[in-house]
């Protein structure tokens, strides 16, 4: 028989988690320094930045005298300082719909902003520096330049741009800041020979701008230098200034910018050519449709290669060569099939009968789904006014 008091008492579960020892546990450490910073301070940092660049936009747009500031940073020798003033003053320029003081006139229409842009530009230009960096502050001033509404601040220092000894990037962009500017006036006459409104929100210089009924009797930029200067552009050396002066003369127009244009119709440049068609044709002339009719037909035949085999040293040079060739000329067909739909009721029979059938062919094959749908839009509205 079992002594009593010898035998051990059975352990149940309860009874052993009683008797786990407190120094058995595992030890519990305080949150370091940088899991807080993580955890609270980053989060913290991003939302006042966000905070930040809010507050900054709308101060832009409520204070009438950060301009100032911005245009002052514009010349700074800060680098940084002076592209976040670049992008800032932009971002202004480009809202057409906030008024830089109580009297409601957007920045882009005061002369104080255009006098001192121009005067930055000017310094820059006379500066004759090549240096990369002040080559990008010239281009971006050409480039905000055409946002502005002052023409007689503005037009006489993008013509002085437009120099034959200036950058080629810097010269580029005056004449498309020339464009805008005219362009903005071409549309407001282009609306008014129709009788239309023109929209609020209409991009000037796009492939849909309006076109007249005939040429303008005064040019939209009303500098005599701008006409001189254009004939110049329209025979300088590079096929690039010669296209881009086509397509400015066209949104100039008056007698001379027309003259210009008909003698592009012979450059030896493509895009030099189809501007001068396009740009006759906005004018609402007829006397590039021989050389538009000779774009559609080539564009039918789609074999005339961008680059020879020995031009090119391997395949994907040939490719991405081939490929620009093929979106120029998607781009020219386009306008060209357009530029003959809005002339169609000023064309002889014989020039409807020649671009009758080539507007359908290109609507059927051509490889451009673009290509096509322009041709096939051309010939429905053709059809629904029957002409």
């Amino acid at each position: 028989m079992t002594d009593p008091a010898s035998t051990e008492p059975a352990i149940t579960p309860a009874s052993s988690a009683t008797q786990i020892r407190p120094e058995e546990l595992p030890p519990v450490e305080p949150p370091s320094a940088g899991y807080i910073v993580q955890l609270f301070l980053i989060p913290a940092l991003i939302v006042a930045a966000v905070i930040g660049v809010w507050a900054l936009f709308g101060k832009l747009a409520d204070s009438d005298t950060d301009w100032q500031q911005l245009v002052s940073e514009l010349g700074s020798a800060n680098e940084h300082r002076r592209w976040r003033a670049a992008l800032g003053l932009a971002h202004v320029l480009k809202n057409e719909q906030l008024p830089a003081d109580e009297s409601g006139v957007p920045l882009s229409e005061q002369p104080a902003v255009a006098n001192a842009l121009t005067d930055l530009f000017k310094e820059s230009l006379a500066s004759n520096s090549t240096l990369e960096d002040d080559i990008k502050h010239q281009d971006f001033l050409a480039r905000t330049l055409g946002s502005l509404r002052v023409d007689e601040v503005v037009v006489p220092v993008l013509i002085m741009a437009m120099e034959a000894d200036q950058n080629i990037e810097v010269r580029k962009s005056s004449m498309m800041s020339l464009a805008m500017i005219a362009g903005h006036h071409f549309e407001e006459q282009a609306a008014a020979q129709n009788g239309t409104t023109l929209p609020q929100n209409r991009a000037t210089g796009s492939n849909s701008v309006m076109s007249l009924r005939q040429p303008l009797s005064q040019p939209t930029l009303s500098d005599p230098a701008v006409s001189e200067k254009l004939r110049l552009a329209a025979q300088d050396e590079d096929p690039i200034i010669r296209h881009l002066a086509a397509y400015v003369l066209a949104l100039v127009s008056g007698d001379e910018a027309i003259e210009a244009l008909k003698l592009l119709l012979s450059d030896r440049d493509e895009k030099a050519r189809a501007n001068a068609v396009i740009g006759l044709a906005r004018n609402g002339l007829t006397d590039g449709i021989p050389v538009l009719t000779k774009f559609l037909a080539d564009g039918l035949a789609e074999s005339k290669p961008a680059v020879s085999a020995a031009d090119a040293s391997n395949d994907a040079v040939k490719k991405s060569a081939n490929d620009a060739r093929r979106s120029e000329q998607t781009v020219i067909l386009s306008n060209c099939i357009r530029a003959a739909g809005d002339l169609w009721g000023s064309l002889t029979d014989e020039q409807r009968q020649e671009l009758t059938p080539l507007l359908q062919q290109l609507s059927e094959k051509h490889s451009s789904v673009e290509v096509r749908q322009e041709a096939l839009t051309v010939i429905n509205r053709l059809a629904k006014s029957g002409e």
